[in-house]
């Protein structure tokens, strides 16, 4: 198993998502678990909200021009438009209400964290299955007892946000979780530039981060590799 880094100073949302990205941040002991360690500078908090607006704004446009065409000519339209729009508008209120837990999770009072053992296989799969990815995970990794202590939906979201920006890419993604609490994905060669992708890593970073997880992500050759740790390292 490689050897993680050590961890980056205190501003490392400021670094670009270039190439290699090794976002290591300090590990605590479930006697020293804590609420979130670490608030965003300001420069990166702008840049973390500048995005999560145009977000906000897009979902919030596909609702309205799908509900006020909905309104105005439901009379008019034939079975199947109409379930077309609703599909919009329910996907998109589901964009809305995730947008709001991401919101909550990186820049929130923390009053809605509920802390409790986190066994990393079964948050895993299960944000896995929210992104239909294909987790490989054997039976020892899966039946070993190691947890550690975290907010569990907020485990999940991070890897959800994760998966999403590694998946959206065309291309076979290989994830595995070859050891308990370790998770690696391999994906075609990612543009880690592109603003969307890099908004969704910078995200993922910050959920996990705030939960006392780790994660790298890198660029090598024509394949995009990306390792997470989930809890402090075992001894």
């Amino acid at each position: 198993m490689r050897a993680w880094a050590s961890p980056l100073p205190s501003d490392v949302d400021e670094h670009d998502v270039t190439d290699e990205v090794d976002l290591m941040p300090v590990r605590l002991t479930p006697a020293d678990y804590a609420p979130p360690r670490r608030r965003l500078t300001t420069g990166a908090h702008a840049e973390f909200v500048g995005a999560l607006v145009h977000e906000f704004r897009s979902s919030l446009a596909s609702l309205n021009g799908a509900s006020e065409l909905l309104a105005r000519r439901l009379h008019e339209l034939d079975e199947a438009v109409v379930a077309d729009l609703s599909s919009v508008i329910e996907r998109q209120a589901a964009r809305v209400a995730w947008l709001v837990r991401l919101l909550e999770a990186v820049d929130g009072d923390a009053s809605t964290r509920r802390v409790e053992q986190v066994h990393g296989a079964t948050v895993a799969r299960q944000a896995a299955a929210g992104r239909d990815l294909s987790l490989e995970i054997p039976p020892g990794a899966d039946r070993d007892t190691f947890v550690f202590p975290a907010d569990p939906e907020r485990v999940r979201l991070g890897l959800e946000i994760l998966f999403e920006a590694v998946a959206s890419q065309a291309g076979t993604v290989t994830a595995r979780m070859p050891v308990s609490g370790f998770l690696t994905l391999v994906a075609p060669a990612l543009d880690l530039d592109e603003q969307q992708r890099r908004f969704a890593l910078r995200s993922a970073f910050r959920v996990l981060d705030m939960e006392g997880c780790q994660l790298r992500v890198r660029n090598t050759g024509d394949e995009t590799r990306v390792e997470v740790r989930l809890g402090p390292r075992q001894k």
